[in-house]
């Protein structure tokens, strides 16, 4: 067995366990680990990571009872450890059951009424201590514990790992330790192990443990849709959490869910449908996150570019220009995502402001919160290699390589690469992260290459590190056969077909033939593209031959379908298929009316081919034709775009389509039947597609009260939204939100049109610096949703409201006769009568002087006279103005001499330092200077 004593006169034992005797500890240490974390769950709460000094934990400590003070009141930090109260901050900080009706130690005074029993008997039960002397049963609690066993059982409690290499004082047995509580930061590397352990130290290491610890609370948890909600922790780190159950909108629920194998609960509520958030990963892209799948019509075209008008980037002065309604737009898969990437070179360097409308729908056509965002977007992070492949059948000429962003890869030759140090070209590849790159060598498989590469930046200029960069690539051998995946039926006429991998779309020609019940040939199905390289849609060369409408059949597939390295199949299958005849005629899906026109979204497909509709106001009874040509309506993917509807006064109407207005791609052409159903209509929303106007730019006008006031004028024909205008959310200060108190008036008087006075009233109180200011203004709308271009007006001056105040006092570390005092800003010069400086609860009247300093920064001299009281020598402040010592003006005891106290002296206490009442001191601003503050100065 192991030696497990310490070398102490009597033998000791104090958690003596050396490292060798992992099996023995195993169960206390679990023991040890649960317990110290279910403890951290509760403490954790008050004691954070807030408290900076030995003083300030102590007292987080206490708060929750694992340390107390002595009889005065006084945490005596400077004092030694004992045992016993080492033995209650264990059990307390640990969790550790008190253990009464036991006594294991035969002390004298080691008895049922001392009050350490309980503790120390816990930490016995627990293998965390044990006796000095185990054959005369001695616990010695009024002994001193030492800082290494202090290590010994924190090593221990926390399982930590017993480090490779030691440097630090403890003896040898303890070495171990001391260098696991130096490497989780609970012991400073220059502690003196072998000392006596000072209230101080383990103050310091039990808070760290806390910390250490901890399980982090839940911060925040929002719903990012009604499945996903997104979790903050209290320290910062982050979860989603995906639900079994859809969340209802505006119904708060309560969540149950695992994080690092902790058990979670959290209040969750679905806010209506919004943006969750607008960020830019890197220079290339802006994502926008919402909280519902959203309708992809709504946001892309059919180009795949940003459908216009409903989303809007703003660059604002000095940034990077973009054309947002060019950017690739792409929908994650569930629809909750959008990632705007820019065309061409251009890229996202600066401060915008996103803009997202009402016309951005959900697939339930529910419209979303309007949503106005600044970003500023500084991308400073260099590209990084994130994969290097290369796969052949037997030899290729390729390497692909992907990068953690979009990175430039044109013109050719922006990016310089070699294979096996033999130069190769460089061609971008699927995505804007991923590079190709063709070498004339001959790539062998199994064989393992250099690949270096210089000048890879991404689009805002950030070079690649080191540059150049050097990797490697092994050539994988892909042997393996492309096989069917899916087949299924995906209309009357049509086969959805999925492989294993990528295949050569020239080799599905000839390869599948359609049979009919009676085995009798019906033509090769013709291949074309799908959604990627694996899925391809297969078409009849003519309309089945349908029996009661169904036709049952059989395709054969042939052998030689190719992947895209060259292998090829041999065996041949079939494939049963039934195709049913389409006769379902195309039925209307909803009906809107926005700033496009008229928008019907049919359930499927179709070709318009009728010329004209009636709308009904149904007020009025006033029918009104609506022509249709190819020049007056937009159709993508069903989606028909009547942009000719214009002109109609508000209100509800009813909206006549008649018989074979549309059909569908059928070979049946399958017509609508005639549709009668209602819509809303509101003046001008097509007609009216004018933003609101600014008349006057904001500029500062004449202070009110105590506001400062920013005005401008703005108009629009219609009219405004008023409450866009008042609402101070759409109103920024140098980006960041107005101060609390801020508010918005106008001088509407009752007519839309009208030049609308806007005035922003902002608390001079929340100023905190006379500059010049970049004033936003976003998300003003005009009555029929027109929402303005960002306006930003930079330099608008305003000046600091806000009050200097005494910020830190502390005795310098170059001349201890000086008092340092900073204050929050610069201020007028003081003067030694400004300051009210007490010294051990003595206050220095007339003893003050201002020594030097500027700005923010003073230095104070305090004088003391020099007296005896009682025939003892001490140091006062004249006070009362009576002659001679009084008791109440004594500072302290001692022999020093009279004159600039030396303030680091250990006669001197507490020292406070506040401002005098009608000081006079200001800032630049002439902002009196507030004098609620007292601070202590550290000692």
């Amino acid at each position: 067995m192991s030696d497990m004593s310490y070398p102490t006169k009597e033998n000791s034992q104090f958690m003596n366990v050396q490292g060798g005797e992992k099996k023995v500890m195993k169960k206390i240490l679990s023991v040890a680990l649960s317990t110290a974390m279910a403890f951290s769950m509760f403490a954790s709460v008050a004691f954070g990571e807030t408290a900076t000094t030995p003083q300030a934990k102590f007292d987080a400590l206490a708060a929750k009872g694992i340390l107390n003070g002595y009889p005065d009141g006084q945490a005596h930090l400077e004092k030694d450890l004992t045992r016993a109260e080492f033995a209650k901050i264990v059990t307390k900080l640990f969790g550790l059951t008190e253990v009464t009706g036991k006594l294991s130690y035969k002390d004298k005074g080691y008895t049922a009424t001392n009050w350490a029993v309980p503790y120390i008997e816990a930490v016995t039960a627990a293998n965390l201590m044990q006796g000095k002397d185990t054959v005369k049963g001695i616990f010695d609690y009024n002994g001193k514990v030492t800082v290494e066993e202090v290590a010994a059982v924190l090593f221990r409690a926390l399982k930590l790992e017993t480090p490779a290499t030691t440097d630090n004082s403890a003896s040898a047995w303890a070495k171990g330790y001391a260098q696991a509580v130096i490497n989780a930061g609970l012991v400073a590397q220059g502690t003196n192990f072998k000392a006596n352990a000072t209230r101080s130290l383990v103050v310091e290491a039990a808070y760290a443990v806390d910390n250490l610890t901890a399980v982090p609370t839940v911060a925040s948890a929002e719903a990012l849709s009604p499945t996903s909600v997104f979790v903050t922790f209290s320290d910062k780190t982050t979860t989603t959490v995906t639900l079994t159950t859809a969340l209802v909108q505006g119904v708060e629920t309560t969540i149950n869910f695992k994080n690092n194998g902790h058990d979670y609960t959290a209040k969750v509520t679905l806010a209506a449908p919004k943006v969750v958030s607008v960020t830019t990963p890197n220079a290339k892209q802006l994502v926008i996150k919402f909280n519902r799948a959203i309708d992809a019509d709504t946001v892309i075209a059919s180009d795949k570019s940003l459908v216009d008008n409903n989303i809007a980037v703003t660059t604002l002065t000095g940034a990077e220009p973009v054309s947002i309604n060019t950017a690739n737009a792409v929908l994650s898969s569930d629809k909750t995502e959008l990632t705007l990437t820019p065309a061409g070179s251009e890229y996202f360097k600066g401060q915008y402001t996103v803009t997202v409308t009402k016309s951005v729908k959900t697939d339930a056509g529910v419209e979303l919160t309007p949503y106005t965002q600044l970003i500023t977007v500084a991308d400073t992070t260099a590209p990084a290699i994130t994969s290097v492949t290369s796969t052949a059948k037997a030899t290729t000429n390729k390497v692909v390589v992907k990068f953690s962003e979009p990175v430039v890869s044109e013109p050719a030759g922006v990016i310089t690469a070699y294979v096996d140090g033999v130069s190769a070209k460089a061609e971008k590849g699927s995505a804007l992260n991923e590079v190709i790159l063709t070498t004339s060598t001959t790539l062998v498989t199994g064989k393992t290459y250099d690949v270096s590469f210089l000048n890879v930046k991404d689009f805002a200029g950030n070079y690649i590190s080191p540059n150049p960069t050097k990797t490697t690539v092994t050539v994988v051998a892909d042997v393996e056969l492309p096989t069917i995946t899916s087949f299924s039926v995906s209309g009357e006429n049509t086969i959805s077909v999925v492989f294993s991998k990528a295949v050569d779309l020239n080799s599905l020609n000839g390869v599948f033939t359609l049979l009919n019940s009676s085995g009798v040939s019906q033509g090769t199905l013709l291949p074309s593209a799908g959604s990627d390289s694996k899925t391809f849609t297969l078409t009849t060369v003519a309309p089945p031959v349908w029996t009661n409408g169904v036709f049952n059949g059989t395709v054969t597939v042939a052998a030689g379908i190719r992947d895209l390295l060259g292998n090829v199949t041999t065996a041949t299958s079939t494939q049963a298929v039934t195709f049913t005849k389409d006769t379902v005629a195309p039925t209307v899906a909803s009906v809107t009316y926005g700033s496009t026109g008229l928008v019907v979204k049919f359930s499927e497909k179709v070709n318009v081919v009728g010329t004209q509709f009636q709308l009904i106001n149904d007020a009025t009874g006033v029918s009104t034709p609506v022509s249709v040509s190819s020049a007056t309506y937009s159709n993508t993917d069903g989606t028909v775009t009547f942009k000719n509807v214009t002109g109609f006064a508000t209100g509800n109407y009813t909206l006549r389509l008649p018989a074979g207005l549309v059909q569908d791609l059928s070979a049946q052409k399958n017509a609508n039947a005639a549709v009668v159903q209602g819509v809303a209509l509101t003046a001008s929303t097509t007609t009216d597609s004018s933003q609101p106007v600014f008349k006057s730019n904001p500029a500062p006008t004449t202070k009110e009260g105590s506001d400062q006031v920013i005005t401008y004028t703005i108009q629009d024909a219609n009219g405004l939204n008023l409450s866009t205008v008042t609402n101070i959310n759409n109103y920024s200060l140098d980006a960041k939100a107005l101060p609390a108190g801020s508010y918005v008036t106008t001088n509407y008087s009752g007519t839309a049109s009208a030049d609308l006075v806007v005035k922003v009233y902002i608390p001079t109180s929340g100023i905190s610096a006379s500059k010049g200011y970049d004033f936003l203004i976003t998300g003003i709308q005009d009555s029929v949703g027109n929402t303005i271009t960002p306006k930003l007006t930079q330099g608008v001056a305003l000046v600091d409201g806000i009050a200097p105040k005494l910020a830190s006092a502390t005795v310098s570390v170059d001349d201890s006769k000086k008092l340092i005092v900073n204050f929050s800003e610069s201020v007028s010069a003081p003067v030694g009568s400004n300051f009210v400086v007490t010294i051990n609860g003595v206050e220095a009247k007339g003893a003050v002087t201002v020594a030097s300093g500027s700005g923010s920064k003073y230095f104070l001299s305090v004088s003391a006279l020099k007296g005896t009281y009682n025939g003892a020598d001490v140091l006062y402040f004249e006070t009362n103005g009576t002659a001679g010592v009084q008791a109440g003006e004594i500072i302290a005891y001692t022999s020093a001499a009279a004159g600039d106290l030396d303030l680091s002296a250990a006669y001197v206490g507490n020292i406070t330092v506040k401002i005098a009442d009608a000081s006079g001191i200001t800032d630049g601003s002439s902002n009196a200077i507030d004098n609620s503050v007292t601070v202590t100065v550290a000692k």
